[in-house]
C-alpha cells in the first residue's frame, strides 16, 4: 500500500511528466511536422509556468524526504538541499531551463532554441530518477533521456495531431489545406515510427537494468506495475501500426493531383484512433508516476531475500532459489573509493572497486548500513540519496543469477556531511 506522501508525490510527478511530454511534443510537432510553422497554442505557452509551480512543490516534498523536517523547520534546510545535494543541483538547472522556455514562449521565432532547452529539461528528469543511480554521466542516464525524447515526440505529438485533425474536420473551409494535412500526417507517421524504434531499444535496456529476472517482474510492486504499463504500450503499438499501415496510406493515395481532395472519412477514422492512443498514453503516464516512487524490482527482490535469510515462499517454480553464501572460489572485491573514514559533501558517493570474478562471480552488490543501494556490473558507479551521518559500505560479489552471494566482500566506513 502506498503511503499518502508517496501518493501525493506520484500525482505531482505524473502531472510533471504529462506537462513535459506535451511541451516537448508540441515543440517537435510544430518544428518537424507542421507545414507551415505555426505559433504555439495558448495552453502550450502556459506549460513552462505550470512546470515551474510543479517544480516548487517537488522541491518541498523532496526536501522533507531528504532532511526529515516539516513545516517551518524545513525552510532553513532548503539552502543545504539546493547547494549540497545532487537533487538540488539538478533542480536549479531545471528552474533555469524553465525560465528560458517561458521566455521563448513569449518571443516569436525562437522555436529551435526552445526545442534545445526542452530537450535539456527532459534530461533533468533522467538525472533525478532511477537512471541516475548508475551515475550522473552513465549509459543508463543517456538511454533514459533518449527514451523520454522519443516518448515526447510520439505521445506528445499525438495531441497536436488530434487538434489539427479536429480543426480540419470541423471547418467548412479548413484552415489547414488538404495537401498540408496530408504532408503533416505523413511526416508524423515517419517521426512516430522512428520514436517507437528508440522506445523499444531503450525500454528493453531499462527493463533489464531495473528488473533483471522473471521472479522480480512477477513478485514485486515495481514489476507488476511495469507489467500493466507494458500491456498498455502493446495496445498503443497495435493502434500505431493500424494508423501507419492501414489509415495513413489512404492519405497518401489522395496526395497526387493539382487539387488533392481528402475524404473526411479517413480523417475521422484517424482522429478516433489517435484519441484512443492519447487516453492510453495518459494511463501509461500514471503507471510511470507510480514506478518513480517504487524501488526498482531488482533492488526490491534482492533486498527481500537479504532480509528474509531463507528461500522466499512466493518465489515461483523454476526460478532461481536463494542459497547460502558459497565459497569464493577465486572471487574477491576490494573497495578503492571511498577510502576508509573519507567524508563527502552532498548525497552522492562515488564508488570504485577492484573485482576478481573467479569461477562464479559476475558483479557486485553495494550495501549501505545493511541495505542494498546499488548493483554494479562495471568497477565504478555512484550511490545517491545517502543521508548525512556515518555509514558502513559493504561490497559483496554475487553470481550471475543475482541471488547467490559468494564469500567475497570488503567493507569501509565513510561519512556524509
Amino acid at each position: 500500500m502506498m503511503h499518502s506522501h508517496l501518493l501525493l508525490h506520484s500525482l505531482i510527478q505524473g502531472t510533471d511528466l504529462v506537462a513535459m511530454v506535451l511541451l516537448a511534443g508540441g515543440l517537435v510537432f510544430r518544428t518537424l511536422v507542421l507545414s507551415p510553422l505555426q505559433r504555439p497554442a495558448r495552453f502550450e505557452r502556459c506549460l513552462p509556468f505550470l512546470l515551474l509551480v510543479i517544480a516548487l512543490a517537488d522541491l518541498m516534498i523532496r526536501s522533507q524526504m531528504i532532511t526529515g523536517r516539516h513545516g517551518s523547520e524545513l525552510w532553513p534546510a532548503l539552502p543545504t538541499v539546493l547547494l549540497k545535494t545532487h537533487f538540488g543541483n539538478v533542480w536549479m538547472a531545471r528552474i533555469f531551463l524553465l525560465g528560458l522556455l517561458g521566455f521563448t514562449s513569449m518571443v516569436p521565432k525562437k522555436g529551435r532554441l526552445a526545442l534545445a532547452a526542452c530537450a535539456l529539461l527532459l534530461g533533468t528528469s533522467s538525472l533525478s530518477g532511477h537512471a541516475a543511480d548508475s551515475g550522473t554521466l552513465s549509459l543508463a542516464v543517456l538511454l533514459d533521456w533518449l527514451h523520454l525524447l522519443a516518448v515526447s515526440a510520439w505521445m506528445g505529438g499525438l495531441l497536436y495531431l488530434a487538434l489539427v485533425l479536429r480543426r480540419w474536420i470541423a471547418s467548412a473551409e479548413p484552415e489547414v489545406s488538404s495537401l498540408a494535412l496530408i504532408a503533416s500526417v505523413e511526416r508524423f507517421s515517419t517521426l512516430a515510427a522512428l520514436s517507437v524504434a528508440v522506445i523499444l531499444a531503450t525500454g528493453s535496456y531499462q527493463i533489464w537494468q531495473r528488473v533483471g529476472s522473471l521472479a522480480a517482474l512477477l513478485h514485486t510492486q515495481y514489476g507488476q506495475t511495469l507489467l500493466a504499463k507494458l500491456v498498455l504500450v502493446l495496445v498503443l503499438l497495435g493502434l500505431g501500426a493500424l494508423n501507419r499501415y492501414v489509415i495513413c496510406p489512404k492519405f497518401s493515395r489522395h496526395a497526387t493531383g493539382p487539387s488533392p481532395a481528402l475524404p473526411p472519412e479517413a480523417s475521422r477514422m484517424l482522429f478516433k484512433t489517435v484519441s484512443v492512443e492519447i487516453g492510453l498514453g495518459l494511463a501509461v503516464v500514471i503507471c510511470v508516476a507510480i514506478l518513480l516512487q517504487l524501488p526498482p524490482a531488482r533492488n526490491q527482490w534482492e533486498s527481500e531475500y537479504e532480509a528474509s535469510g531463507h528461500p522466499m515462499s512466493h518465489m515461483g517454480h523454476g526460478e532461481p532459489q536463494p542459497t547460502e553464501v558459497l565459497p569464493a572460489e577465486g572471487a574477491s572485491v576490494k573497495i578503492l573509493s571511498p577510502k576508509d573514514g573519507q567524508a563527502f559533501k552532498g548525497d552522492e558517493v562515488p564508488v570504485r572497486f577492484k573485482l576478481v570474478k573467479g569461477k562464479r562471480g559476475e558483479h557486485v552488490h553495494a550495501y549501505v548500513d545493511g541495505e542494498l543501494m546499488g548493483m554494479f556490473t562495471t568497477e565504478k558507479g555512484t550511490l545517491t540519496g545517502i543521508q548525512p551521518g556515518s555509514h558502513t559500505l559493504e561490497a559483496r560479489v554475487v553470481a550471475e543469477d543475482h541471488v547467490t552471494e559468494l564469500d567475497a566482500k570488503d567493507t569501509v566506513r565513510f561519512s556524509v556531511k
